[in-house]
């Protein structure tokens, strides 16, 4: 299906719009010269006005209050921009803002109230991984058009083994002026390594996920005046494309009508090596937590950008999880902020992303879309610009929600998937029957094999399944901030109980047994079996499940049987053993 948008082309001539804004126009002649983009402001009397905006203009905001839209072009669209005649107001970025006192030394960095060099940030990058060598690795994620490092953080126990453990990835300042979360994940990522050791809480996430940090994706936006400031910094890349309107979203591949920047593509391929399971990146300019959708609203209107134009609505399967974890973090930024203490609308600190305003080609929208993942957009500040000595304030405000958002990541099903004759992990299709649609399910990844699904609390059914595998459905209840483990080892299908040798070399050591403790010798691991003791009369007097059993000799403990003869049954998907056993 093609997307196109309806340009509202007025018949007044450029002239009189020319004559009446002489002074709009030359500001925004400024800003070019400045920064090669316009920042605008444009009144409204129907919302519909947003829709029908072409592709060129990125909204930035929506004031629904004051019927106000903000939105950039880059410079070499201005000419565009005045045919249609909008009665634009040139918006100054930098008006208000006190300071942005810039670190030229990575100890200028210590009270966290300035913006580092493009140097400095590359050393302190460095600094982490050299000073934090037992759980911080410093990687590439690619490098910028105008070649400065994409650099991104790994921080976990065992940053050079692949665990059981799942991925979870922030990402800030894709438009380059907003750049409060750049320097909040500097200082996220110094948070998490000087206190792992020292903090419960840290220690846990550690320990426990993948984690990965990359404080700024727009470098070349960041530092478009210079590696020495951030004050000449603007929104688009270096190609004048805007980074969060470059993805594949649900309809198209290349929404924006631009080719995929090399920033772009490097960030699907960071994408395609990793199986991020939740994820977040950061913006500036209002203060929300946008959750997907940014390509459907929640509730039906009109779509124009479809051709032909469509009444259409969609909610994420898990939209209930999306209110969750967004209200989460709100309500802690709100906590720590006394901001939004008496919030009365939801639009104010959660939105549902295309219900504030449509966009198209979005991060957010690709990762959950594309990449089955889970990701939302953080607002972090009102302020583009924020003052360098207001850093420390907005940490204070979101410090502990960042942390209770990576936190999500290890609440939900959990699991391993592996091949149940060899026990060789597996990718696998993992899918809650009669809940999830075409991409909201998740997939097992290798080398471990682990699977991660968040969920909202209830009872599911989950089904499990890979093609040229027998599919198993489970039956599983969890709560909200409860980690369930299932493991789960799928049968090829085709094979029989007479091709399935390993429960044929599982043997009794000894048989009898004089001392009431079991042993099994088995020759090969095995990814999983039941094991049931029975008496004579079929009556079970213990059972037990076990997964990934290595080779070798295996203790079954005491199991309190009187002297006797027993029945002792194997079993896995692919086969039923019965010995016997004797009990002196």
């Amino acid at each position: 299906m093609t997307r196109f948008f309806y340009l509202i082309i007025f018949i007044l001539p450029l002239l009189v719009f020319a004559q009446k804004d002489v002074h709009q126009i030359d500001l925004a002649k400024a800003q070019i010269t400045q920064f090669d983009e316009v920042y605008f402001k444009v009144d409204f009397s129907s919302p519909e006005a947003i829709y029908s905006l072409p592709k060129f203009i990125s909204i930035d905001k929506v004031d629904k209050k004051n019927n106000t839209y903000y939105a950039y072009i880059p410079g070499s669209r201005f000419e565009d921009l005045l045919t249609l005649d909008l009665p634009f107001e040139t918006i100054d970025k930098t008006k208000g803002v006190k300071a942005l006192t810039m670190a030229t030394t990575t100890a200028e960095m210590a009270n966290w109230d300035r913006y580092p060099t493009y140097s400095v940030y590359q050393e302190m990058m460095q600094d982490f991984a050299d000073n934090y060598p037992n759980i911080c690795r410093l990687e590439s994620i690619g490098t910028s058009q105008n070649g400065r490092d994409i650099s991104v953080l790994k921080i976990t126990d065992n940053p050079d083994v692949d665990e059981n453990e799942p991925e979870f990835f922030y990402t800030g300042t894709m438009h380059g002026d907003e750049i409060a979360g750049f320097v909040l994940l500097l200082r996220l990522a110094d948070y998490l390594l000087s206190n792992y050791g020292t903090d419960n809480q840290v220690d846990n996430l550690v320990n426990n996920v993948e984690i990965w940090i990359n404080p700024d994706a727009n470098p070349d936006g960041t530092y478009y005046g210079g590696n020495s400031n951030v004050s000449g910094s603007r929104r688009y890349l270096a190609n004048g494309v805007d980074p969060n309107r470059n993805f594949p979203d649900p309809f198209e591949d290349h929404p924006d009508g631009n080719a995929w920047a090399q920033e772009t593509i490097d960030m699907m391929n960071f994408a395609d090596t990793h199986n991020i399971v939740i994820s977040a990146n950061t913006h500036g300019g209002a203060e929300v937590v946008n959750y997907p959708w940014d390509a459907w609203r929640s509730v039906a209107n009109v779509w124009p950008y479809i051709d032909p134009p469509l009444e259409v609505n969609r909610l994420h399967p898990d939209d209930d999880w999306w209110q969750l974890v967004s209200w989460e973090y709100a309500n802690s930024a709100n906590y720590f902020s006394g901001v939004y203490n008496d919030i009365t609308e939801s639009y104010e600190a959660v939105v549902f992303g295309a219900d504030w305003y449509p966009a198209a080609g979005t991060r957010q929208d690709y990762m959950t879309y594309h990449k089955n993942g889970r990701e939302f957009t953080l607002e972090l500040s009102d302020s583009k610009l924020l003052d360098s000595n207001s850093l420390p304030t907005y940490w204070n405000y979101n410090d502990e929600a960042f942390l209770l958002y990576m936190e999500q990541v290890l609440y939900g099903i959990h699991g391993i998937i592996t091949d149940s004759v060899t026990g060789d992990p597996i990718e696998a299709k993992v899918e809650i029957t009669n809940h999830d649609d075409a991409i909201s399910f998740v997939n097992s990844s290798l080398p471990v094999g682990d699977y991660h699904r968040p969920i909202y609390e209830g009872t599911y059914d989950v089904t499990y399944s890979k093609t040229g595998y027998d599919s198993q459905t489970h039956t599983i209840t969890l709560s909200n901030y409860e980690t369930v483990i299932k493991d789960v080892a799928l049968h090829p299908t085709g094979v029989g109980i007479t091709e399935n040798k390993l429960l044929n070399q599982i043997q009794i050591t000894p048989n009898p047994v004089t001392n009431n403790s079991i042993s099994l010798s088995i020759n090969k691991p095995v990814a999983y079996m039941s094991l049931q003791i029975s008496d004579e009369m079929g009556k079970v007097l213990y059972q037990n499940d076990y997964v990934n059993i290595p080779s070798g000799k295996m203790q079954i403990g005491n199991v309190q049987l009187a002297s006797g003869v027993y029945i002792l049954q194997i079993s896995n998907d692919a086969a039923k053993l019965s010995k016997k056993l004797i009990v002196l």
